[in-house]
């Protein structure tokens, strides 16, 4: 009997990520999104950062923070040449690597609430939000713990 619906396994029967998964994945990484678009208008990187982030430090502790989830969603898109190579224990890493940025990414804003003095900002308060229900939604995820089980041997 199947876990899940037919349309959440691929050709070889295997469970695919959720759906969802890609779309926080990348919203959990929009601080890299913001890097990588701002290099490649090479006339204007300087001013796109300062636009985006006023504050050097908080571009690098948004990149640093959110490391393990670009980590995660570079394993989670590149299982199949992982799998062909060989390579199965990083199936092991792919939710507490997530969990561990998003758990980052929440500990620097709340630095920043903290250092304005929890002054209200908009920004600040729909990013806690975002990271609070990722992290829940990561953590309790059976979706995601079937995907990890069934990952546990390399494609046939």
């Amino acid at each position: 009997m199947l876990k899940l619906p037919l349309t959440f396994y691929d050709e070889s029967g295997r469970i695919l990520p959720p759906r969802w998964l890609y779309s926080v994945f990348i919203l959990l990484c929009i601080d890299w999104l913001a890097f990588v678009f701002s290099l490649a208008s090479r006339t204007q990187t300087s001013e796109l950062l300062t636009f985006f982030y006023p504050q050097k430090e908080t571009l690098g502790l948004g990149l640093a923070a959110s490391l393990p989830v670009l980590i995660a969603l570079s394993l989670v898109s590149q299982r199949d040449r992982l799998w062909k190579k060989g390579f199965l224990a990083w199936r092991r890493w792919v939710i507490p690597l997530a969990q561990l940025g998003v758990l980052a990414l929440l500990s620097v804003q709340l630095y920043y609430a903290m250092h304005h003095h929890w002054g209200f900002e908009t920004i600040t308060g729909v990013k806690i939000v975002f990271y609070s229900i990722a992290l829940y939604a990561i953590s309790k995820s059976r979706h995601l713990k079937w995907m990890v089980e069934d990952w546990e041997t390399p494609n046939p």
